[in-house]
């Protein structure tokens, strides 16, 4: 993957957690509930999944809990 599509990557993460409406039965973003909702934009063609989170986006999408 390049540097430029890991960037890429980590911006749609970071627009979807910025976006984040909490509702009843997800209070809070999760690391499952963020993935989920990028396989939901059609954009996961590397199939990232929390493990890849964890180790290439910043504060604070790779500390969300499980």
């Amino acid at each position: 993957m390049t540097e430029e599509r890991k960037h890429e990557i980590i911006h749609t993460l970071q627009g979807i957690a910025d976006f984040f409406i909490p509702v009843e039965n997800e209070p809070a973003l999760s690391m499952f509930g963020l993935v989920s909702r990028y396989n939901a934009t059609g954009q996961n063609i590397e199939l990232i999944g929390g493990a890849w989170v964890i180790e290439n986006c910043p504060e604070p999408l790779c500390s969300l809990p499980s």
